[in-house]
């Protein structure tokens, strides 16, 4: 049986390696992993993890002890595909039969700066998190670069842990990229009820150290001061090593709803890939633990020979000041607003629809049933239900989505 190399051990990594193991216990599969240890959850780094302190594991990580061959602490650094071979820094050659590429993303970078390193912070790994929560000492102020999802995340967390917070946006607002114009004036109410503090259309932000060793951060028109910064400014995919070896990139591994690459017997999946949506008539590339799950199965099922294909709707949620936020499809593309709910409250649902009136997104607040309903909806292929549609009021259209991403 031909040997399945996955390199990348994220969450997409261990869900097709788990896969494989469940649909050929005799598959040999190698994972190469760049962190040390097992793959772990990455979600509650900016939550749980941060407050409480428990490694956020993932089931079915007792199957590197026997079936699964994990290479940890290991760096794949180049793919031959004439040879199927995947070099990595160790200097150890794996070869393969089926090469799935899982690389993920990386937190994006804020040049420009001149601060002490140890008080700068970026969030993206359990060694990141580690260093954030031991700087997360009560009574300190944090500093967060960026009004989206991760930066808002610490930011109640880190309240909760006793610190004072001020999130810096570029933006007129928070969440400008992901949220409706009703979600993101939620969102800032909330935090600002618990103490949290914002400063937006921060252009051209500058960062440096005073006499005391405080961060001082200025930008057109503001100031702030810090013990600590936080950089949230988003995340880029790790495509590197696929466009080196000539596969095709694009915002990320471009794919086909089997998540095949254009090489033969190269897969990839997760947030490293760039895949097409039909009911959005569109391609793109989500950050989303969902799609990175639920994508790494097809491309376990493809690779055994199955006929499985990717083409749900993305959909995530966050977990911050008590509430879950969610959102499903693509907010950018809405030009007509319903609402089921009072968006003074804490549960309200937000559904987008096309001008031909078809659903393209939902955002809400603590949306329950009503989301888990659009979504079987959405995978089913169905229209709204009628029971949604019933209870749902169109909005003024100039309450839409600010900014298209």
């Amino acid at each position: 049986m031909e040997k399945v190399v996955i390199i990348g051990g994220g969450l997409a990594g261990h869900r097709a390696a788990t896969t494989l193991a469940e649909l050929r216990p005799k598959q040999r599969t190698v994972l190469i992993h760049s962190e040390s240890g097992t793959p772990y959850d990455r979600p509650p780094l900016s939550k749980d993890f941060l407050f409480e302190g428990k490694r956020p594991t993932l089931k079915g990580s007792e199957l590197y002890t026997d079936r699964v061959l994990l290479r940890d602490g290991t760096k794949a650094i180049e793919i031959d595909p004439l040879r199927r071979v995947v070099h990595t820094d160790k200097g150890e050659p794996e070869h393969y039969g089926k090469l799935l590429i899982t690389t993920g993303s990386r937190a994006r970078q804020l040049e420009s700066f001149n601060v002490d390193a140890a008080q700068v912070h970026y969030l993206r790994t359990e060694t990141d998190a580690l260093r954030l929560r031991a700087a997360l000492v009560p009574g300190r102020r944090l500093a967060v670069v960026g009004g989206g999802f991760i930066g808002l995340e610490v930011s109640a967390i880190a309240r909760r842990l006793g610190c004072h917070t001020t999130v810096i946006e570029l933006a007129p607002r928070l969440l400008p990229r992901t949220a409706s114009l009703s979600l993101s004036k939620w969102v800032a109410s909330r935090h600002a009820s618990e103490g949290g503090e914002f400063r937006f259309n921060s252009a051209n932000l500058r960062m440096s150290n005073n006499s005391k060793g405080e961060v001082i951060l200025t930008w057109n028109g503001g100031s702030a001061v810090a013990d600590m910064v936080l950089i949230g400014i988003g995340i880029g995919p790790n495509a590197e090593i696929a466009a080196d070896a000539g596969i095709d990139t694009a915002d990320g591994i471009v794919v086909n709803a089997r998540c095949e690459t254009s090489v033969p017997g190269i897969y990839a999946a997760g947030e490293v890939t760039n895949y097409p949506v039909p009911a959005l008539g569109r391609r793109l590339r989500s950050e989303s633990w969902t799609v990175a799950g639920d994508q790494a199965v097809v491309a376990a099922q493809v690779m055994c020979g199955l006929d499985a294909q990717y083409q749900d709707l993305p959909w995530f949620w966050s977990d911050q000041c008590s509430v879950t936020i969610q959102s499903l499809g693509l907010p950018a593309l809405a030009t007509r607003l319903y609402r089921i709910g009072d968006i003074t409250s804490e549960r309200w649902l937000e559904i987008g629809a096309d001008d031909h009136g078809r659903f393209v997104s939902a955002v809400g607040v603590n949306p329950g049933r009503d989301m888990t309903q659009l979504r079987r909806d959405a995978k089913a292929g169905r229209p709204m239900s009628q029971d949604i549609i019933n209870r749902a009021e169109e909005v003024d259209p100039s309450d839409l989505y600010l900014e298209l991403g």
